[in-house]
């Protein structure tokens, strides 16, 4: 690629409680076949106690601090995005590794031959067979829960099928699929290794920390006509942070009350995995998993497919998701009610 072509980028990373995995997340950023120089990274930290910012600091970050109390990915990330000077911008998870040195120039290859996309995306997941268990699972079905597999909105393509079946509607250009998004339907994109054009997002989106969610930001653009997006035939490294699945649920819990059941409120979310619109969606997801038969049949297909145990996650993981969504909605709704009354 000729040098030209290289334009700057800024790598946003929140970070807290990070040093299981952020020096490989930095070290395969620094390892890129991209001018070094052209690159500068954001570490956005929400007061870790652990070794992430001595063990951070040799890849020559920029450090942004947030308040404990208030921080969490999405928060931090925002914080980050309102400092970044490049010329496009880079979100990547302190669990993400980019899987080989030219991962960054086949990302940025459709920004540079289409003037209207917005941002790239990969098309996978990286799956990998001796992986963690939790990682071999979220790869395998492209997705972080089983709620986006079954709304249609997952944002990378499961290992079960051999073509794009994502939202949007989507033109095979060879090294990338080119997607053109409606504002009523789309999916969760934005997150686990995203770059997209810096002035469009900062000038058409609400990035301010309080309401920067990844999927928000991209709708903002999409509502106001800047649609087309990029998924490279490619895939990205996604190291959970999970100890086990319990600790997985647990945080799908929180993520469920503090992004989605609160997220019903648009002056905080503007954009959410379930919408009003999802209503139907929502019944055949409870009735496939409350039954087991749908994830389980799944689960065989994938097995027949790429013989891992993983798949089997799949029945138990969208039954879990229905019990704690139950819950979420169920404590959310007396709160409401207790405030009223006092």
């Amino acid at each position: 690629m000729n040098k030209k072509h290289f334009p700057t980028i800024t790598v946003v990373i929140a970070t807290y409680n990070s040093e299981r995995t952020i020096v490989e997340c930095l070290m395969s950023i620094r390892s890129q076949e991209y001018p070094q120089q052209n690159i500068d990274i954001i570490i956005v930290d929400g007061g870790s106690r652990d070794k992430t910012l001595s063990l951070v600091k040799k890849f020559n970050p920029q450090i942004i601090h947030v308040d404990p109390d208030v921080q969490h990915a999405e928060y931090n990330k925002g914080f980050g995005i309102r400092k970044a000077t490049g010329e496009l911008l880079l979100l990547i998870d302190h669990d993400n590794i980019l899987p080989h040195n030219k991962w960054l120039q086949k990302m940025l290859q459709p920004l540079v031959e289409q003037k209207d996309v917005v941002g790239v995306h990969t098309l996978y997941y990286h799956y990998d067979k001796k992986g963690a268990l939790l990682d071999r699972y979220g790869a395998l079905f492209g997705i972080t829960d089983p709620l986006t597999y079954y709304f249609g909105k997952a944002d990378r393509i499961s290992y079960l099928s051999n073509k794009y079946n994502l939202l949007g509607k989507a033109k095979d250009e060879g090294d990338y699929f080119l997607v053109v998004f409606s504002p009523k339907r789309v999916s969760t994109i934005g997150a686990n290794g995203f770059l997209i054009r810096r002035d469009l997002l900062v000038k058409h989106a609400k990035i301010d920390a309080e309401h920067c969610f990844h999927t928000d930001i991209n709708v903002d653009l999409i509502e106001k006509g800047f649609n087309t997006y990029a998924f490279i035939k490619d895939d990205i490294i996604h190291l959970t942070s999970y100890k086990n699945v319990w600790s997985f649920l647990y945080r799908r819990k929180l993520f469920m009350e503090q992004m989605h059941i609160q997220g019903t409120d648009k002056k905080v979310r503007r954009y959410s995995v379930y919408t009003r619109s999802d209503r139907g969606r929502l019944v055949v997801f409870i009735l496939f998993a409350v039954t087991f038969v749908k994830p389980t049949y799944d689960a065989m297909r994938g097995y027949l497919k790429i013989h891992d145990p993983a798949w089997f996650l799949h029945p138990f993981l969208s039954f879990a998701l229905v019990v704690l969504f139950s819950y979420a909605i169920i404590k959310t709704t007396l709160l409401k009610y207790v405030k009223k009354l006092f």
